[in-house]
């Protein structure tokens, strides 16, 4: 078993099957829900929701009528998101353990969603070669990744999180579009998201715990109040949306 294999095993321990489905202000995906829905509006497409985890977003689209596959190195996390499926009653989701992109699932997409998985994988390059193979003509990619001028890291505070969860690197936006364009993509949009406040959330195991209570409006309330934050300290997460050429 791979060291990546094991890690994310760990990581993936305590993740439980799901009984509900996200909604939009849902507090840790609601960024990433804005840009889905931006972009994926036609009905019944294809995505490919490469590390899928507990398969969150995998049956938020399903939910909204796509046929989504889902995939992930974990095989934990595969049989939760199997016993998800069975709760949820979402005939229009598979999930299939992949070691991606050692190895690529078959067919090709409409949509392929690769949020927070680049930075885990020893090979990027040959990640977004894999996932431009994947698409259909004029498909769309959607990615996101920690940014490497985040405040918390240019402080030196994410060193031990990212050791933790199997980060390998983190990226420049300069860095990360020329490696999405040598890939082939033609980029649509990028956006520098998530504020100082959001991210200590997610970095700081005991103030993460507070974020099961961020629901409703007080989701908004933090939104709100954490994107005051970007223009004075800086941004910590980069989205981009790339179209196959």
């Amino acid at each position: 078993m791979s060291t990546r294999k094991n890690l994310h095993e760990r990581y993936h321990s305590r993740t439980r099957w799901q009984s509900k489905i996200i909604k939009d202000n849902n507090f840790t995906y609601r960024i990433l829900i804005s840009v889905i829905n931006k972009y994926v509006k036609k009905p019944s497409l294809r995505i490919l929701d490469i590390g899928c985890g507990a398969g969150t977003l995998s049956f938020y689209l399903a939910n909204k009528g796509h046929n989504v596959l889902g995939i992930d190195i974990s095989s934990k996390a595969i049989k939760e998101c199997n016993a998800s499926k069975k709760a949820l009653g979402l005939k229009n989701t598979d999930f299939q353990r992949v070691d991606f992109p050692d190895r690529i699932p078959n067919g090709k997409f409409d949509v392929i969603i690769f949020t927070e998985v680049i930075e885990h994988l020893e090979d990027d390059k040959k990640a977004l070669q894999s996932i431009y193979k994947l698409l259909k003509p004029n498909g769309l990619m959607i990615l996101s990744t920690p940014s490497d001028t985040a405040p918390l890291h240019k402080l030196g505070l994410t060193k031990k999180f990212d050791q933790e969860v199997g980060h390998l690197r983190r990226y420049s936006l300069i860095e990360l579009e020329s490696l999405i364009k040598k890939s082939g993509f033609n980029i649509i949009e990028t956006r520098k998201t998530e504020g100082v406040l959001r991210n200590f959330l997610f970095i700081n195991p005991l103030a993460g715990k507070m974020i099961r209570f961020i629901k409703f409006f007080i989701s908004d309330i933090v939104t709100f109040t954490d994107n005051l934050t970007i223009p004075i300290f800086g941004y910590s997460n980069i989205i981009i949306v790339a179209r196959k050429a």
